[in-house]
């Protein structure tokens, strides 16, 4: 059995229901400076369709992982903790939270 594909992204870009289907765009951050005041250019790295099944199964998953993450003080909560924002303690920063 060989191992499986990776793919770094690193956030979500567009997210879309299409035909169906919920098309995920994974973006990257693209090379190169960005000039002053610009906010940072991403770029498509890949793209995950599935079902709308698929995707509230997948929802779900990142929820429990997004509760771990909090439980375990690497992710912290702000602001009103009824929305489940999270943001990253001093010793976990990530632009993803």
């Amino acid at each position: 059995m060989s191992a499986p594909q990776e793919v770094y992204a690193d956030t979500m870009g567009e997210i879309t229901l299409s035909g169906g289907m919920v098309r995920i765009e994974l973006v990257s951050l693209a090379g190169g400076k960005s000039k002053e005041g610009e906010a940072p250019k991403f770029e498509p790295r890949m793209r995950v369709v599935m079902s709308p099944d698929g995707f509230l199964r997948s929802f779900s998953a990142m929820e429990n992982l997004v509760k771990q993450l909090v439980d375990a003080g690497l992710v912290k909560q702000k602001g009103d903790k009824s929305k489940g924002d999270v943001a990253a303690t001093d010793s976990a920063k990530s632009p993803n939270f």
